[in-house]
């Protein structure tokens, strides 16, 4: 009886799984097409991360390529935020003719008033197109630069075009009682050398040493508006150089001084 029940029970058995034989194939088949659904997306992801990732790196490529033409198409370069050699592109004067007038002045700094005449028009003048008029007394609406003479350190309030119908636009020292004493000796090459500097921020150029190119220990003497186009590379006998071993270029404009105001304004004539 046991043996009779047990043949049977195996009958069933085989029978059961024979009955289920196309069940469990249909499964296997349909995990193995999930399987290879599933390396095909895997692929096909990689496929696509690394087509997105060449995409990314040709773009940054033409990007920068677009950058370097655009600074190519620039006169002599764009650099971030530097100085001399650079200028503030919008203190750029849009006219040629530039007036320039004083605040206080008086009857016995008349020879000093000549001598910052002769600076501006002996460097930046004289080495562009440039011409400064007038050098008579402000009234409140005269255009262009007004200077007043002070006992005080020499300074720009602004660069270049934001200096016009300013008030006390540029401050110039003539007698050097408190501010550089040492000047006292040689009196008339200081008012020269320095008027010859502030002129140069007076059409829109800053101090060489703020440039990143500079050098460190002449960096630590950055000073003043900071300009945002490089027109030459980094200039140590630059007159707007607080790091020129020669104080303030002996009031003269060097080779590249010359060449930026030249890209700038254009050559004289």
């Amino acid at each position: 009886m046991g043996n009779r029940v047990n043949a049977n029970n195996k009958l069933l058995l085989a029978g059961t799984l024979h009955l289920c034989q196309p069940l469990v194939d249909f499964f296997n088949t349909a995990f193995d097409i999930y399987k290879l659904r599933g390396l095909a997306m895997f692929l096909m992801g990689r496929h696509f991360l690394s087509r997105a990732l060449a995409a990314l790196t040709v773009g940054a490529f033409l990007f920068h390529a677009s950058k370097a033409e655009a600074q190519a198409a620039l006169p002599a370069g764009v650099s971030k935020e530097e100085a001399f050699g650079t200028i503030l592109r919008a203190s750029k004067w849009e006219r040629l003719n530039v007036q320039v007038c004083w605040e206080n002045p008086e009857s016995d700094d008349a020879p000093y008033r000549s001598i910052v005449r002769s600076a501006a028009e002996d460097t930046w003048q004289r080495n562009s197109k440039i011409k400064f008029e007038g050098w008579g007394k402000c009234a409140q609406d005269t255009l262009g630069i007004h200077i007043r003479i002070s006992d005080e350190g020499p300074y720009t309030k602004a660069l270049g075009r934001f200096l016009d119908k300013r008030p006390d636009g540029m401050v110039l020292n003539f007698t050097f009682a408190s501010w550089s004493q040492s000047c006292q000796k040689t009196r008339e090459f200081c008012v020269y050398a320095v008027a010859a500097h502030e002129f140069g921020h007076a059409l829109g150029f800053a101090h060489e040493q703020n440039r990143e190119d500079a050098p460190s220990e002449c960096r630590k003497d950055a000073q003043g508006t900071t300009g945002d186009y490089n027109v030459t590379k980094y200039d140590p006998q630059s007159i707007m150089n607080y790091c020129n071993p020669i104080w303030n270029g002996d009031g003269k404009l060097s080779t590249l001084d010359i060449e930026a105001l030249q890209t700038i304004y254009g050559p004289p004539g």
